[in-house]
């Protein structure tokens, strides 16, 4: 049940460092967006492809999960 419960929490983790990677992007795509105005080369299509083949993407997802798979073991043996 201790594995159930840390594989639940490094993807409850994962998915809380996931939304808060697409928050930071999408404040960087705004802030890019108000300096640069409509005109000019400003693509926002490609963003999401590039977002996962980015290796800090994927590090930080990785240490998330661990991360969140040992808090919830080390609190499951604990309690």
């Amino acid at each position: 049940m201790v594995f159930v419960k840390s594989l639940a929490g490094g993807i409850i983790s994962a998915v809380v460092a996931w939304i808060i990677i697409v928050a930071v992007y999408m404040w960087r795509i705004t802030l890019m967006s108000r300096q640069q105005g409509n005109t000019g080369l400003f693509a926002v299509a490609g963003g999401w492809d590039c977002l996962l083949h980015r290796p800090i993407i994927i590090l930080l997802l990785a240490a998330a999960f661990g991360l969140g798979v040992y808090l919830t073991a080390r609190w499951g043996s604990v309690v």
